[in-house]
This record gives C-alpha cells, sequence and structure tokens, in this order.
C-alpha cells in the first residue's frame, strides 16, 4: 500500500479529488456566486422596471364609463396597469366617527396616499391621490387620470385597508382604484435611469458567462 501511494499515478487521484457537498462546492465557486447575485439583483430590478417601461409607452387614457363601474365593469380590453381616465365629482362627505372628512389615509415610510370617492361612483370606484392631501374645499366634477388598479394591488397594502376602515371607505379587493399622478409622461422621465438598468442587467448577464468562476484582475 505504501508502494502504491507514492507512484506517480496514486498521487494524481489523489489531488484531483474534489471533497463533496455543498459547502465545499461554496468555497470553490466563491466568483461564480459573486457574479450570480449580481444578475439576480439587476435581474429583480428590470422586472420591476418592465412593467413601468410598458406603462410610459401607453397613449391617451381609456375613458372609463361611469355606467359600467357602478355595474362592476370595465371597457372592453381594458386591464390594470393601463392609462386610464374617468370624469366625476370627488365626494369627500363626513365621517360620522370622526367628523373629518371622508378621506383614507395609507401612510408609511413619510409617503402618504389619500383616497376618496366620487359622487356618480358611489362605492364601486376609488380615486388615489399622492402625495399632498386633496383640497376638500374644492369639490367642482374634473377629469381623473391616471393608472388603473383596485384596492388589493395598491401600495402598502394592509396600511391602506385600515386606512380606508377608518375613513368608511370601501374595501373589496376587487374596487377599482385610478391612481392620480401616476401618468405616463411621468414614468417617461425615468426612462434614461431605465435603460442604465437595462444595461446594467445584460452587462452583468454577460459577465457571468464570460469570466465563469474566475476571479478579478489582480485578486
Amino acid at each position: 500500500m505504501t508502494h502504491l501511494k507514492n507512484t506517480p499515478d496514486a498521487r494524481e487521484v489523489e489531488e484531483s479529488y474534489e471533497p463533496r457537498g455543498l459547502g465545499p462546492w461554496i468555497s470553490r465557486n466563491p466568483w461564480l456566486l459573486f457574479r450570480l447575485f449580481f444578475v439576480m439583483a439587476f435581474g429583480l430590478m428590470v422586472a420591476i422596471v418592465a412593467s413601468n417601461v410598458s406603462y410610459g409607452l401607453q397613449g391617451d387614457p381609456v375613458p372609463l364609463s361611469v355606467e359600467q363601474i357602478n355595474r362592476g365593469e370595465l371597457p372592453q380590453g381594458v386591464e390594470l396597469g393601463d392609462y386610464v381616465q374617468i370624469r366625476g365629482t370627488p365626494d369627500y362627505g363626513t365621517n360620522p366617527q370622526t367628523g373629518e372628512p371622508r378621506v383614507g389615509v395609507a401612510a408609511r415610510y413619510s409617503t402618504a396616499y389619500f383616497y376618496f370617492g366620487l359622487e356618480e361612483t358611489g362605492d364601486n370606484l376609488l380615486i388615489q391621490k399622492a402625495p399632498e392631501p386633496p383640497n376638500t374645499e374644492n369639490t367642482a366634477e374634473r377629469v381623473w387620470r391616471g393608472k388603473l388598479s383596485n384596492v388589493g394591488t395598491v401600495i402598502f397594502h394592509d396600511t391602506t385597508q385600515a386606512g380606508l376602515k377608518n375613513a368608511g371607505l370601501p374595501r373589496n379587493e376587487s374596487t377599482p382604484v385610478v391612481e392620480v399622478g401616476s401618468t405616463p409622461q411621468f414614468y417617461r422621465e425615468f426612462f434614461p435611469i431605465y435603460g442604465a438598468v437595462f444595461a446594467l442587467w445584460l452587462g452583468s448577464l454577460i459577465w457571468l458567462v464570460w469570466k465563469k468562476n474566475k476571479p478579478f484582475a489582480g485578486m
């Protein structure tokens, strides 16, 4: 046995042996994992940015019909995330519990979103406004434009539910919401940033495939 271990073939076999298991594999491939992390991180950012880019490319808003909204319907072809508009009169009313205007507030991370209804649609639709509260003295009829969502998909879901409940507003998750201010023109201003995110993601993917597990130069 001693003689066999000293032979060149035995030494080569012993040196080429690599321990199995996740831990040893990680220790052998640190730079591969490092590059993979970059691809995943920028991939997540691209997934988020892609929906904003799609919305920013939309043209004129699709009019929502008060009659259809009150029947629980949307115009044919209209989906969540589309740019829409509806004409109506803000219904701030009075919360019987607090005596304050019937405006729901969802606030987190120093950001606030305000919700209220329209006289024409009652509890069948909500308007979302941010970051400033609505002027409850101005109750003139007007056109409200923004991204179409619903109570179940708006930002700060749990906080929104609490704010709507406190204001006596509808909390059904299928209730449509028009996010005023979220216009395609607003998102177009960020296209250069979105382009940089796409470029970084593509660069990290090429870097992963090209360098594989090779370290940085000089390291």
